[in-house]
C-alpha cells in the first residue's frame, strides 16, 4: 500500500468529508457540503420572511414569490464555496473538472505546475551599468 506524500499532522474540524487526492495522495478534508443542509434551509426561510416582508406594501403575498431567487442564491453560494475547497493547492488536481473534462483538468494540473517552476529556470540578461 503506498504512503501518502505528505502527511497532516492536525486535524480537520467540521470536516463534510475527508479523502486523499488521487494524483498526490495527500490526505484532504472539506468542511463543506455541496448540498443545502437543515440550517440552510432555515436560513432561507427567515430571509424570505423578512424580505417579503419589506417587500410586502409593494406586492403583496406576491412579493414572498422571492424565496425562489433567495434559495438560488444560497445554492450558487455554498456551491461555489465546495467548488473553492475541492482543487488540491498542493498538485493542482480538481476533481470537479476531472468528472466533466479530463483534458481541462490535464491542462490544469499542467498550469498550476508550470506557475510553480523556480525563477532560477528563466535565463536572465546581465544588465548593463549606466554611466
Amino acid at each position: 500500500m503506498k504512503k501518502p506524500l505528505v502527511s497532516r499532522v492536525y486535524k480537520y474540524k467540521n470536516k463534510a468529508s475527508q479523502f486523499f487526492c488521487p494524483l498526490c495522495r495527500t490526505e484532504r478534508g472539506i468542511s463543506v457540503s455541496p448540498r443545502l443542509t437543515k440550517k440552510n434551509y432555515f436560513q432561507v426561510l427567515l430571509t424570505t420572511m423578512v424580505v417579503g416582508s419589506m417587500l410586502y406594501p409593494f406586492f403583496g403575498v406576491e412579493g414572498f414569490a422571492i424565496f425562489f431567487a433567495i434559495l438560488g442564491g444560497f445554492e450558487l453560494a455554498i456551491r461555489s464555496n465546495f467548488k473553492k475547497q475541492v482543487a488540491c493547492p498542493h498538485c493542482g488536481f480538481d476533481a470537479t473538472w476531472y468528472k466533466r473534462d479530463v483534458k481541462v483538468a490535464r491542462q490544469l494540473v499542467k498550469d498550476f505546475w508550470a506557475q510553480k517552476q523556480p525563477v532560477s529556470e528563466l535565463k536572465t540578461q546581465p544588465t548593463a551599468k549606466q554611466s
